[in-house]
């Protein structure tokens, strides 16, 4: 049965994975503006955030299916490929175009019919 509980670990696993994959990006400017492995890549705070939301997020996946049945939490995932290429246009600028935004209605579109598609029991 789909709870509020299991709802909010679901966006749980949905936010850190999609931090996650921000938290790389600045990892990946930062290394670039600190050469070197030590400065680069084991003193870059972003990647550490990166690892770390990562890891929340595969916590917050372990309690989803403790609730859920995979295959009715599993296309909900797909909101990362959505909210990540947003994220960027947001904080990176960088430039979404039309083909990108019918990519985008297509993926919510298929989360939508795949979510309705399984029973819980």
């Amino acid at each position: 049965m789909v709870t509020s509980k299991s709802i909010a670990l679901l966006a749980g696993t949905i936010a850190c994975t999609t931090g996650s994959q921000v938290f790389l990006k600045f990892a990946g400017l930062y290394s670039a503006a600190h050469p070197g492995a030590m400065d680069g890549f084991l003193r870059n705070p972003w990647l550490w955030a990166a690892i770390g939301a990562a890891a929340a997020g595969i916590f917050f996946w372990l309690l989803t299916l403790r609730r859920l049945p995979l295959a009715v939490a599993y296309p909900w995932t797909a909101l990362v490929y959505v909210l990540t290429p947003l994220a960027g246009a947001w904080l990176f600028a960088e430039v979404l175009n039309g083909r990108y935004a019918i990519g985008i209605a297509l993926i919510l579109a298929g989360v939508m019919l795949t979510s309705r598609g399984v029973s819980t029991r």
